[in-house]
């Protein structure tokens, strides 16, 4: 409970140091609203569940999920100084709506009624609308924003009658007394169309496919900065309210939407690995990226029956560190080269050896390589799913080797490709700088201490 006062307390603070063009302040204020977050999430692990009258509940679940969103947003914040350095008077607006979006974002992974479940989506999603199409000069950073409210708009529609339909055939929005209704009398009639819609509505928040339609064009559109916190912060808290309405409400009727739910996990992969491979701009890869991954996570839902929260949870911190690593080194190169196709990594590898290593790791880890973070959060999920159904592991695997011929894309790039303009040389500020180093640091961490991170969500 305290992350959220403090965060929509430094949302408030940035709007008004905003108004009294106060831009050098900015960015810190964000920095440590972000970390007072995560601070306050950790210390409260040791506290007991705060239970807000059966609305939010932070158990240790909900802060852990707070913990990582908050850690993304940091690490987003570091870059955000060069990724926002070409706006005026709308700076502070720019990060008092990230910092909404993430509160919206707590109470998604927090909610006990169905009704926080709405309230947060929303409020996760309106300030994104926005950010999306911040760059108002922009014809694509404008299309970006028009796409993403329209299919936010439907989904939001479609999500909200599966709300009603559950309450219509369980008579509550509680989710743990939803559980016991339905794992008494089983998914029928209103209850099971209800479920259907509510899973499409939280698919397309984790650009699941066949609802994934809006990624691409949405990521490559917006900000680089705010695409950044949407792959990572977005997905952490679409992938933290799933796991928390099926690990309660319906993992009492598991056998009845784990076959469906592995289908949408296979095709999702599937069509998340054969776009990236067709993909010359970085930005439209890492979003078909993203969908790949949404399909590798969905098997830790699948495999809920089997404790496999503990496996979302490690593999989602892998994956969205290493994505802000991506895209924060992308930002800083395609900006300064004004292009967003791959070859803007011709030749990187001599000219700035550490950004090139950096995001050499970060891709490597996306794909699953030994012995990085991303490897092993592969290998917790898979491990799980297996016992749930060995044919999406088949799946998986080949899904995962596909992926790497695309991954190595870039790498090609910076080490075996001559860049054409030698004269080009690629700045890097000391905050995007400490950005890296500290992300390379926590991927490192992630791979020593394996246990305690997976042992946060309790």
């Amino acid at each position: 409970m305290g992350a959220l006062i403090v965060i929509f307390t430094g949302a408030l603070v940035v709007l008004f140091a905003g108004l009294f063009a106060k831009r050098s302040i900015l960015q810190g204020i964000g920095l440590v609203t972000a970390l007072g977050g995560l601070v306050l999430s950790l210390v409260a692990l040791n506290s007991e569940v705060f239970d807000l009258r059966h609305m939010l509940i932070f158990d240790h679940y909900a802060l852990a999920f707070t913990a990582l969103m908050c850690l993304a947003t940091f690490l987003v914040f570091l870059a955000s100084g060069y990724g926002f350095r070409q706006l005026g008077e709308t700076l502070g607006d720019n990060y008092g709506l990230i910092l909404f979006s993430l509160c919206g974002g707590i109470c998604m992974v927090s909610f006990q009624n169905m009704v926080m479940l709405f309230l947060g989506i929303e409020i996760l999603s309106i300030p994104l609308y926005v950010l999306a199409g911040s760059r108002r000069n922009d014809l694509g950073s404008n299309e970006a924003s028009l796409k993403y409210f329209l299919m936010g708009a439907f989904a939001t529609g479609i999500l909200l009658m599966g709300m009603a339909l559950l309450y219509g055939a369980t008579g509550t929005f509680d989710v743990v007394a939803m559980g016991e209704k339905l794992t008494s009398g089983g998914l029928s009639g209103y209850g099971y169309i209800g479920f259907m819609l509510l899973t499409i509505g939280l698919c397309f928040k984790i650009s699941a496919a066949p609802f994934h339609f809006w990624s691409p064009d949405v990521y490559q559109g917006s900000p680089t900065i705010i695409t950044a916190f949407m792959a990572s912060v977005v997905k952490i808290a679409g992938f933290g309210a799933l796991v928390r309405i099926f690990s309660i409400s319906f993992v009492g009727v598991a056998g009845e939407w784990m076959t469906m739910l592995g289908a949408i996990a296979c095709l999702t992969m599937t069509v998340g690995n054969f776009g990236a491979l067709m993909q010359s701009n970085f930005k439209r890869l890492l979003a078909y990226s993203s969908i790949s991954h949404a399909g590798y996570l969905l098997l830790g839902v699948v495999s809920l029956q089997y404790n496999s929260v503990s496996s979302v949870f490690y593999y989602l911190t892998a994956y969205s560190i290493a994505t802000i690593v991506a895209f924060t080194i992308f930002m800083l190169i395609s900006e300064q080269k004004a292009s967003e196709n791959i070859s803007v990594f011709n030749g990187l590898a001599k000219r700035k050896p550490l950004l090139a290593f950096a995001m050499t790791v970060a891709l490597l880890s996306m794909a699953g390589i030994p012995p990085l973070a991303g490897f092993f959060g592969k290998y917790f999920l898979f491990t799980k799913a297996l016992e749930a159904n060995p044919v999406m592991v088949i799946v998986a695997v080949i899904n995962s080797a596909i992926s790497i011929a695309y991954y190595f894309k870039p790498i090609t790039a910076m080490y075996f490709t001559k860049e054409e303009d030698v004269d080009n040389e690629v700045l890097l500020p000391g905050l995007i700088k400490t950005s890296i180093v500290l992300s390379l640091c926590l991927l490192v961490i992630m791979v020593i201490f394996p246990g305690w991170l997976q042992g946060l969500v309790g």
